[in-house]
């Protein structure tokens, strides 16, 4: 072999190096990691990093402290900590302090289960041990999402001081009147035995029976509105899919304005809205024939038999009566309904409700045969009531939407009993909440209009429910009359001791201690008083967190400037913390609210146990690691649901990959740079170099506000686009050849180097609040006698590094410059520079692609294998205005730093030769209009060090560039 083939200089070259893996373990990481941040207490000193700046309140909405944590709780708390370590990069003080929720049924539930028959003041002692223990539970999953909040001083609504200020809060709403007690129909759960709230009830489909019953008119009324069908039965056609609510029945509704017409069939005389008896001739099955007509106005108050209980009931108009489905002749029982409840209020029927806790009728049902009958049995009994009484027409079954429990999943009924209500009219409450939305900023804007209809579809707000565990209504009940005494003086009086006791001082301290002297019922006389024992519904207890929070932590600050949760707490806390807000502080508790979707699979389901498509978090980590469960939170754009597939995922994966080795071949050519000492100067840098940190500018400016605006979906492809794109395709790949052979410590290799310092530091900051666990794992790797975590750094200040670029940029132009100095001197320097050199680099690239396309017909055509086997003639038509302006910038950049605009053609190609022609002579027409280039073999021999084309006497064939590099 030849000796001067046969020589290796592989020894001689820049070879990347670098300690951090190829390959990252996740586990070892990770833990290493969280157990150096908690001895660092990095949580601590993240509350309290930037005190004194501007302050930023993200107020973290409490989950339910029964069980370990699901995929949402974790997709939810990385938001908040991208959020939050974000705006601390930005210099904000950020003190954010997590919360639980620990209150109310679920608890109170599997409690009792495992504990029967406990008193009240025990079972409460159990559901606090129950809910401290997964307090720790979650407290610990959520430090291991690398979520950075004040874990050691959370707030807990089962806390005696939380418990204490949501009386306080609670008295503050019967000082303004809001609080009142009555008897109303509600929603209630037979199985839990408890009223439920809106946002308690989830609509799922369900099997009912179909029935289509007969309401006779008295005889004297058919006499007096029908005289030609006297003598003969008359009765409305009245349909239902709820039989069991017909012994509770108290009247029958019509549409007002609307005709009705009677029907001769063999079920009798049927009295159906016109509209509709086409339909019900159809379902029947009979010829329609028409015997008489009469107007809904003439029947309002006409009396009509009950199918099967010995009295009458009225006839009523009512406008919520539909006329496109059923028989336009509906039955109200205003004790099972709530819009029949509001028909009895109007009205002054009896608000008839025998129905008891569990779903039972009780004493005062007619027929008493019912007493002690669950109204699922009873469903059966009443239909063959009107079968044996031959008031049944037709029987049949629907698939519909009914209210179920969230809980239990059970359907629900309505029953009227005596609740709590906060009235939302009251001081026009409803109103200025609805006014209120105007005020704060929506993130995505389109989910203002859930919790505007959430507050919209309801006039009042039932606080009660029949429970232990949970905040009692502090007031007495009248043995004599059920008279409540409540005042705000009687509320904070127990608060006190409920502050140094708990909730357990209600029911162990003496009335005599809490009551006033010589007390007495205002309605009946009476002296005989006991305490309520309902509790406050828990929405309450977590919606005054803002005055339980916000208002006491002088950490904090009131309003919070975000509350960040799912789309469902539009009906839950969004809801409960704005009108808690507007009837104790008039003024809305945020400044901002952003709207997440839920957590779902490939398919769109929603994750249920039920479905068996839940995926723990735990899961996606051990793939992934914590960053990779967090890079997926962030790619989830807010306006959609969270999906969890292995399709997603593995896109996310990959993303991950490449921003992780993008970074780690930062690291592995910067081994031997030290910035304090190696850096060259900005104004010194080559023209490629100063384009790397333009880039990197746009990069920063554009995710920075990305955060800002919490576009945390723009932040994930922008910063995998610019790895793959910006960095991997372009800028990585054209200066690799500088960093690997020119000499080590020469100039070119440091300008290269300090524009890799530049992006790795940039960019590395920038992916710390998603991807929290590699870019602590990078910074150790480059910053030069770290002490602090990332964590407690400021976004990298490269907008500075940029201007200055652009400033010695500028400095090179003259007056004769007219397009640079479109708009003369009055701009900044380097804001016109920028200008210039995004116009000329925009140019450039278009210029760039059309001579790689001219390579790559050559690469095709085997006249060349690979782009350092190439030489360019170049001819620029100079009537091309913009081209050759753009090439007068760069020439003049380049002349600046000791290079030539052919060697920055090389480089820009990686090609080998480059020539400029005097003529478009031999040369071809590219595709860039104006250039004309020819491509050929390149001169010469390949250099065995660099492999770029030369003509050189070496006897090893070494390039000048190489023999220069060997020389030091």
């Amino acid at each position: 072999m030849d000796d001067k083939n046969s020589t290796s200089f592989k020894d001689s070259l820049n070879l990347p190096r670098t300690d951090f893996p190829i390959r990252p373990d996740h586990k070892k990481d990770d833990a290493r990691l969280l157990e150096k941040w908690d001895q660092e207490d990095l949580c601590g000193k993240t509350f309290w990093l930037n005190e004194g700046a501007q302050k930023y309140v993200l107020h973290d909405g409490p989950p339910y402290a029964n069980g370990n944590i699901h995929i949402g709780h974790a997709y939810n708390k990385t938001l908040k900590d991208i959020v939050a370590k974000a705006q601390r990069m930005e210099g904000k003080h950020v003190p954010v302090t997590p919360g639980w929720d620990c209150h109310g049924l679920p608890i109170e539930k599997k409690v009792t289960e495992e504990h029967p028959n406990l008193s009240r003041p025990e079972l409460k002692k159990k559901c606090r041990a129950y809910a401290q223990h997964w307090i720790d539970v979650q407290r610990k999953e959520f430090k291991a999402l690398g979520v950075l909040m004040d874990w050691a001083h959370p707030y807990v609504t089962m806390d005696y001081r939380y418990e204490a200020d949501i009386m306080r809060a609670f008295g503050d709403f019967v000082a303004e009147g809001f609080i009142v007690k009555k008897n109303k129909t509600v929603p209630w759960c037979p199985t839990d035995q408890t009223v439920l709230a809106s946002a308690e009830i989830e609509h799922k489909e369900r099997k009912d029976p179909s029935i289509y019953v007969k309401f006779p008119l008295l005889p004297a009324e058919v006499a007096r509105l029908l005289p030609a069908l006297a003598g003969q039965e008359v009765a409305f056609l009245v349909w239902t899919t709820t039989p069991w609510t017909l012994p509770l029945n108290r009247a029958v509704m019509l549409k007002p304005d609307a005709m009705y017409q009677v029907l001769a069939t063999d079920f009798g005389n049927l009295l159906v809205g016109a509209p509709l008896a086409d339909k019900i001739c159809a379902m029947l099955g009979i010829e329609k024939k028409v015997v008489a007509e009469i107007a809904a106005s003439a029947l309002r108050n006409a009396a009509v038999e009950h199918p099967f209980a010995p009295r009458s009931v009225p006839v009523l108009l009512e406008q919520f009566v539909s006329v496109d489905d059923g028989t336009a002749a509906v039955h109200c029982a205003p004790g099972c309904g709530p819009e029949d409840y509001e028909v009895g209020v109007r009205n002054n029927l009896e608000i008839y409700s025998p129905v008891g806790p569990d779903g039972r009728y009780t004493a005062g049902i007619e027929p008493q045969e019912l007493l002690g009958v669950s109204i699922a049995d009873a469903q059966g009994w009443v239909i063959k009531q009107l079968t044996e009484k031959g008031k049944l027409v037709y029987k049949t079954s629907i698939r519909h939407s009914y209210p179920h429990c969230w809980r239990c999943r059970n359907g629900l009924i309505f029953r009227a009993t005596s609740q709590w209500f906060c009235s939302l009219s009251h001081n026009d409450l409803k109103g200025r909440s609805l006014d209120a939305l105007g005020s704060i900023q929506f993130i995505p804007k389109a989910s203002m209009s859930h919790l505007r209809a959430a507050i919209e579809n309801r006039w009042e707000w039932c606080l009660s429910r029949q429970r232990a565990w949970g905040i009692p209504i502090t007031a007495l009940l009248c043995n004599g009359c059920e008279r409540a005494y409540i005042t705000k003086e009687l509320i904070d009086n127990v608060a006190q001791g409920v502050e140094k006791e708990g909730i357990e001082y209600w029911d162990t301290v003496d009335l005599a201690a809490i009551a006033p002297s010589n007390l007495a019922c205002a309605d009946c006389g009476g002296t005989s008083f006991r305490k309520e024992q309902d509790i406050l519904d828990v929405w309450f207890d977590s919606g005054v967190s803002h005055y339980a929070v916000l208002k006491q932590n002088k950490n904090l600050a009131y309003p919070a400037d975000m509350y960040l949760e799912g789309r469902d707490q539009a009906r839950g806390w969004f809801q409960s913390s704005l009108l808690t807000a507007m009837a104790i502080e008039k003024t809305p508790c945020m400044k901002s609210i952003v709207t997440h979707g839920y957590t779902v699979d490939g398919q769109g389901q929603k994750m249920s146990k039920s479905l068996g498509n839940v995926v723990a978090p735990q899961q996606i980590m051990d793939d992934m690691g914590t960053d990779g469960l967090r890079l997926w939170a962030s790619s989830i754009d807010f306006k959609d649901d969270a999906v969890v597939s292995k399709e997603l995922l593995s896109n996310v994966k990959e993303v991950y990959r490449k921003i992780r080795n993008t970074s780690r071949f930062l690291l592995s050519n910067l081994y031997d740079f030290d910035k304090d000492k190696d850096a060259v100067p900005l104004d010194k840098l080559l023209l490629v170099d100063r384009y790397a940190l333009y880039q990197l500018n746009e990069l920063s400016n554009a995710v920075r506000l990305a955060y800002a605006e919490c576009r945390f979906t723009a932040v994930f492809h922008m910063l995998a686009d610019y790895c793959s794109k910006e960095l991997s395709a372009f800028y990585l790949d054209i200066s690799k050849d500088r960093l690997y052979t020119e000499r080590a410590d020469g100039y070119a290799r440091r300008s290269a180097q300090t524009a890799y310092w530049y992006i790795l530091d940039t960019t590395t900051k920038l992916m710390a609040p998603i991807m929290s666990f590699t870019s602590e794992l990078i910074h150790e790797s480059y910053a030069h006698n770290k002490v602090e975590s990332i964590h407690v750094t400021r976004f990298a200040n490269i907008a500075d590094v940029w201007a200055t670029v652009a400033d010695s940029m500028f400095d090179s132009f003259s007056d004769q410059d007219s397009w640079i100095f479109k708009k003369g001197k009055n701009e900044t320097a380097h804001v016109m520079a920028h200008q210039a050199w995004a116009s000329a680099w925009a140019i450039l690239f278009e210029v760039r692609s059309a001579l790689l396309k001219a390579i790559e017909k050559q690469r095709e055509q085997g006249i060349i294998k690979h782009p350092l086997e190439a030489q360019l003639c170049i001819f620029v038509d100079s009537k091309d205005e913009a081209l050759a302006q753009a090439l007068t910038l760069f020439e003049r950049v380049e002349k600046a730093t000791g290079r030539t605009l052919v060697d920055f053609f090389k480089e820009l190609l990686v090609v080998s030769q480059v020539t400029f022609e005097t003529s478009a002579d031999m040369l071809e027409k590219s595709e860039y209009p104006g250039m004309f280039v020819l491509v050929k073999r390149a001169d010469g021999q390949k250099c065995p060090r660099c492999w770029q084309y030369h003509v050189s006497s070496d006897v090893h064939n070494l390039c000048t560039r190489c023999k220069q590099a060997l020389s030091h």
